[in-house]
């Protein structure tokens, strides 16, 4: 499928340079950045989400990390719950399943970010496909989150969750 046409279009109209990182396949952020040997903690790996209402927003969070759904909705000062899987085909009509870029302007989608990823001197993001990654850098990625909303609503793994079995 190659790299989401919205994607490049918003990418280009912005004037950030990027470049592209090839792997074998994987569905999904974290096993892509594993699958193009890039670091977890600078892949950003986009969430969608609706309110009761069913207004849309992203959220982005690092891809090894786990969304903190109380303190999002503590933020958001709103009930927030995952977006139905058969909606993300509507907003991401250029993109194979698993493979959302993290950039929701591009898309028209309210974004949020965990400002873990703001920190960052390096940014990595699904392209639209399953075989390619953008890369940007950490300060073209802050200037276009700057007018996102931010703070701190990703966990990080427990590393005791899980039980070694002999």
């Amino acid at each position: 499928m190659g790299m989401s046409l919205k994607l490049k279009k918003f990418l280009d109209n912005s004037h950030v340079a990027y470049n592209m990182v090839h792997h074998p396949y994987a569905e999904g952020a974290a096993q892509s950045a594993i699958a193009g040997h890039v670091p977890l903690a600078q892949m950003a790996k986009a969430i969608m989400l609706e309110n009761v209402e069913g207004r849309s927003v992203m959220a982005v969070i690092p891809a090894a990390d786990r969304i903190d759904m109380r303190r999002l909705s503590y933020l958001m000062h709103d009930e927030l719950q995952l977006a139905p899987e058969h909606h993300l085909g509507i907003w991401f009509d250029d993109c194979d399943p698993g493979a959302i870029p993290a950039l929701g302007d591009a898309y028209s989608v309210d974004t949020l970010v965990d400002d873990d990823l703001l920190e960052m001197a390096d940014i990595y993001l699904e392209s639209g496909d399953n075989r390619d990654l953008v890369h940007i850098s950490g300060k073209d990625f802050r200037r276009l989150a700057s007018h996102w909303m931010h703070g701190h609503f990703s966990q990080k793994p427990d590393p005791w969750s899980r039980v070694e079995r002999m």
